[in-house]
C-alpha cells in the first residue's frame, strides 16, 4: 500500500487557518508590517503564498539572516493580526519566509470599534495648541469609545500657518492634543476633547494616526457609543475561523501551455510536408524550394521585416534598438524561444529570458520593457506584473488568454501598459506594438 502513500501531505488546521488569512491579505492587497527580531517595523507587501512559503516584497532594509524568526503584523476583516515566521531566503527587496505555524490576535483596541467609509465625510482637526505647535485634518478612518484613527490630509504650524511634512516624525507616541475636532459623525453632533497619540503608521505617501480620548468625556461620547454598537460586534478573545478561497490563480499555469501550444504556426505547418514519399530524396528535395516561407514559422515573419525595418529606421533605429533591452517572463519551452529568436533577429540587443523570480529580480537592471506570458515559477500573470510595476518604471506588457473587467480594473491599478489577448501572431504589428512602448516608434 505504500505506492498509494505518495500524495502531498495536507496542511495542518492551524496551517489551513494561516493560509486562509495570508491568501485574503494577499488578495486585498492588505498593508503588512514585518518585525525584524530587535522589534523595528519594516513596511511590506505580500507577493506570492503558498503551502510551503510565503515572499514578500520589503520597502527597506531588513536587519536579520536566513534563519532568524521574523514577526509579520497585518490588518485583515477590521482586525489586527500577527503571526511568526523563518527566513528561507533574503535578498535586497525581497524576503521569502517558511509558512508559519499559528496566527494570532494583535489588537490594541479596548473597545469595539466601527469603520467610516470616505463618502460620509466625517473630519478631523487635532491642534497641540491654540497659538502655537502642529495642527493636522484630516478624515476619520475608524472610531471606537477609546479613539479613533484618522488619516493625515494636511499638517501645519499653528504660529506660521506653514506647510509641515507628512512623515512618521511628524508627531510621536504620547504626544498630547489640546483640541480634538470631530465633525460629521453620522447621527453625532460636533464633538471637541483632548486626547493623546496612541500609535503613528506611514502608509506609502499618507500618514494615519491613532488617538486616545482623555477620560471622564463618557456623557459626552455616548452618540459615538450608539454609532459603534450599530455597526461593530464585540471583540472577538481568538482569531474568527476561515476557510480557504478556491484556488483558481493555480489553474492558470495548467491552461497557458495549451492555449500556446494550440496557436503555433508551426505544427500544422509541419504536418504539410509529410504527404510527399519520404522514402523518396528526389521527391522531398523540390519541397524546400516551392516553400521556403511555411517551414520555420517565426523566421518567415522575420525575413520580411528585415528590409521594412531599414526603410522605416535606417542606421539610427537599429543602433537604438541594440541598445534596448526586453525581458520575457516566461515558463522554459519552444514558446519562450521562439519570441526570443524573433526579437533577437529584429535586431534588439539584449533580449533576456527569466522563468524564476530570482532570475527575474536579477535581470530587471538592464531591460527597458518587460513582456510577462505565463510568468514565472513562483508568481504568474497579473500578480508578476504589479510586482514588476512596483520595481521597475519601465513598461510591463501582459499576455493573458481572457480578459475580464476584473482583470482590466486590476491592470490599470497596478500599471500595466497594454494587454494582449492570447494567441497572438508574430508578425508587424507585434514589433510595431514593442517599439510604440520602448519610444522608437
Amino acid at each position: 500500500m505504500a505506492m498509494f502513500g505518495m500524495k502531498k501531505a495536507k496542511p495542518s488546521e492551524g496551517s489551513e487557518l494561516v493560509l486562509a488569512y495570508l491568501e485574503d491579505a494577499q488578495r486585498v492587497r492588505a498593508t503588512v508590517i514585518t518585525l525584524d527580531p530587535k522589534g523595528r517595523e519594516i513596511p511590506a507587501s505580500l507577493v506570492a503564498v503558498t503551502e510551503e512559503r510565503v515572499t514578500l516584497s520589503t520597502q527597506g532594509k531588513v536587519m536579520a539572516e536566513k534563519g532568524e524568526s521574523i514577526g509579520l503584523i497585518f490588518y485583515l476583516d477590521g482586525l489586527r493580526l500577527k503571526t511568526k515566521a523563518r527566513i528561507q531566503e533574503l535578498k535586497t527587496g525581497t524576503m521569502i519566509l517558511d509558512l508559519p505555524a499559528s496566527i494570532e490576535l494583535a489588537e490594541r483596541r479596548r473597545k469595539p470599534r466601527a469603520r467610516l467609509n470616505q463618502r460620509e465625510g466625517a473630519t478631523a482637526i487635532a491642534l497641540t495648541g491654540l497659538f502655537d505647535g502642529i495642527g493636522l485634518t484630516g478624515t476619520v478612518d475608524n472610531i471606537s469609545e477609546a479613539g479613533f484613527c484618522m488619516k493625515v490630509g494636511r499638517a501645519m504650524n499653528v504660529k506660521t500657518q506653514g506647510p509641515m511634512h507628512l512623515g512618521p516624525s511628524l508627531v510621536s507616541a504620547g504626544q498630547p492634543f489640546m483640541l480634538i475636532k470631530l465633525s460629521k459623525l453620522p447621527k453625532c453632533p460636533l464633538i471637541e476633547l483632548a486626547g493623546t497619540v496612541t500609535h503613528v503608521a506611514s502608509e506609502g505617501s499618507g500618514l494615519t494616526i491613532g488617538i486616545a480620548f482623555e477620560s471622564g468625556k463618557e456623557s459626552l461620547l455616548g452618540p459615538v457609543k450608539s454609532l459603534v454598537s450599530s455597526r461593530a460586534s464585540a471583540i472577538p478573545s481568538t482569531v474568527p475561523p476561515k476557510a480557504r478561497r478556491p484556488q483558481e490563480p493555480k489553474e492558470a499555469p495548467a491552461e497557458a501551455p495549451i492555449e500556446m501550444t494550440a496557436p503555433r504556426p508551426a505544427p500544422p505547418k509541419a504536418l504539410e510536408p509529410p504527404p510527399t514519399p519520404p522514402v523518396v530524396p528526389a521527391a522531398a528535395a523540390p519541397e524546400p524550394q516551392l516553400d521556403p516561407e511555411p517551414m520555420p514559422a517565426p523566421a518567415a515573419t522575420t525575413v520580411p521585416e528585415a528590409p521594412e525595418a531599414n526603410s522605416r529606421g535606417s542606421a539610427l533605429l537599429r543602433v537604438k534598438k541594440r541598445s534596448r533591452g526586453i525581458l520575457l517572463a516566461m515558463p522554459e519551452g519552444s514558446d519562450r524561444e521562439t519570441l526570443a529568436a524573433f526579437l533577437t533577429n529584429d535586431g534588439y540587443g539584449r533580449v533576456r529570458v527569466a522563468a524564476t523570480l530570482t532570475e527575474l529580480l536579477a535581470h530587471l537592471d538592464e531591460v527597458q520593457l518587460v513582456f510577462v506570458d505565463g510568468g514565472v515559477a513562483e508568481l504568474q500573470g497579473l500578480a508578476l506584473a504589479s510586482l514588476v510595476r512596483q520595481r521597475l518604471e519601465a513598461p510591463v506588457l501582459l499576455a493573458e488568454a481572457s480578459v475580464d473587467a476584473e482583470l482590466v480594473l486590476g491592470a490599470q491599478e497596478s500599471g500595466v501598459a497594454q494587454i494582449i489577448v492570447k494567441p497572438y501572431e508574430l508578425d508587424q504589428d507585434f514589433l510595431h506594438m514593442v517599439e510604440e512602448h520602448l519610444g522608437l516608434a
